[in-house]
């Protein structure tokens, strides 16, 4: 097979392997919306692709907790979560297909989990922090510990 026709074909499959988001750029956004009241606390914009991070104490074991989200054209995927050894409840434990990683006292489980959004109760002792790029916001200043708050990714002016 000539060297030309190789070539072609190496670009054309990484051309297939770049995704193909639905959105268009700066047309995402990433919200933290109080229930039940619908009522939007926090928005950022954001492009597919981005990750965005949620840090918080795990309510029984008191060891810090950092969850790792990539937003999707599906909407926001948990890529990635890491913890103190042992974690009650959290992705080691429920998730089939995640990849566990053990280093130490620290756990980090590898999974490609789809929530399109997904239901939060801010803890009152939690210290749920949400940080996006450089931005860092815990949510009791923006919620009362114990509120419910959706976490979505809506295309401007509508939800997704």
């Amino acid at each position: 097979m000539p060297l030309r026709i190789i070539y072609i074909l190496f670009l054309l499959i990484q051309l297939l392997s770049i995704p193909v988001f639905a959105a268009e750029k700066g047309d995402l956004c990433l919200q933290v919306v109080g229930q039940p009241e619908d009522r939007v606390l926090l928005e950022f914009q954001v492009e597919a692709g981005d990750l965005f991070y949620i840090d918080y104490v795990h309510s029984s074991d008191h060891t810090p907790v950092h969850d790792i989200f990539r937003m999707d054209k599906g909407g926001i995927v948990l890529i990635e979560e890491d913890f103190d050894w042992y974690g009650s409840g959290l992705e080691s434990l429920s998730n089939a297909g995640a990849i566990v990683s053990l280093s130490g006292d620290k756990t980090r489980v590898f999974l490609h989990r789809e929530c399109p959004r997904f239901l939060l109760r801010v803890g009152r002792v939690a210290g749920h922090v949400i940080t996006y790029k450089d931005i860092k916001v815990p949510l009791l200043s923006i919620a009362g510990g114990g509120d419910s708050v959706w976490i979505r990714l809506v295309k401007k002016g509508r939800e997704k």
